[in-house]
């Protein structure tokens, strides 16, 4: 019983901070899904720049707190911009055009990182060290502390969609964004500003996770396929969903991966999606379309 409580509670917590974190990268893709209509292929390519972004603040400020500042709100810049020039035109058209379009400046923002920063794997270190005794082992300090920075960000992120005025006109947008035009909102700005916020969710999880993970182009690559099956899981345009796909494909990957294999792990996560999508094509918090 020891050897398996042993071997079982470090895959749990394992699980909930790659879930947080998956949730975290996954609610910004949901979100703009939900207002735009998008299936942002590029959302990876955000989280990847995120961590490179890290890179460059560390390397002038020495801080991981200020490449925690600074980094997610560079990246949103870029967001901004990417949203204002490129993907504004395309709204009154046909979904496949926004696809196809994000996949191409997945491929841009990738291919720019490779020449800026090279093609060799980086890595951020954590802030502090140090392990922590937790349930008669010891765990990482800086993995408790993604989990506690991942749940914490969620649930700021639910409080704003929910109490604040902000959060209601966003909603509203997504609802009905020409009524919400005749009222003298300027949605457009809604749209950019959103959009802004979840390219910097998108780069503040790959910082956080970049002290686990090594960095390199192609990080978003993985990444972004995880996040679709997260957003798949919780439902398209569901903020409780991101969090709960997140956790559901966390501990699939600490608990099927570490036992089975990462091909185990994969073969698992993807055809649960395949049956959900035959089921329940709407997610597990999502609502059907009417």
């Amino acid at each position: 019983m020891d050897y398996l409580l042993a071997v079982l509670l470090p895959q749990l917590l394992h699980g909930l901070v790659f879930g947080a974190a998956l949730g975290l990268l996954a609610l910004g893709l949901t979100v703009i899904f939900g207002l735009l209509g998008v299936m942002n292929f590029a959302h990876g390519e955000l989280y990847m720049l995120g961590a490179y972004a890290g890179i460059a603040v560390i390397g002038v400020t020495h801080s991981f707190w200020a490449a925690l500042l600074v980094g997610p709100l560079a990246v949103g810049a870029i967001g901004a911009l990417t949203e204002v020039t490129t993907l504004r035109p395309l709204y009154r058209r046909e979904p496949l055009y926004g696809l196809i379009l994000t996949f191409g400046l997945a491929l841009v923002f990738r291919e720019g990182a490779r020449q800026i920063w090279g093609g060799d794997m980086r890595r951020i270190m954590p802030p502090f060290a140090g392990s922590t005794p937790l349930l008669g082992m010891t765990y990482p300090n800086y993995r408790l502390f993604l989990l506690a920075a991942s749940s914490a960000i969620l649930l700021a992120i639910w409080l704003f969609f929910t109490r604040t005025r902000a959060g209601i006109l966003v909603r509203a947008a997504v609802q009905d964004a020409e009524m919400l035009d005749g009222l003298g909102v300027n949605v457009p700005r809604v749209f950019t500003l959103t959009f802004a916020g979840s390219a910097a969710l998108a780069a503040l999880a790959g910082l956080l996770l970049a002290p686990i993970f090594t960095v390199y182009p192609q990080m978003g690559v993985e990444m972004i396929l995880l996040a679709f099956i997260v957003v798949i899981l919780g439902g398209m345009g569901s903020i409780p969903g991101a969090a709960l796909g997140g956790l559901l494909l966390g501990f699939t990957e600490s608990f099927v991966g570490t036992f089975y294999g990462a091909a185990a792990s994969a073969f698992l996560s993807f055809g649960v999606v395949i049956l959900l999508l035959i089921v329940r094509p709407w997610g597990i918090l999502g609502t059907p379309e009417t």
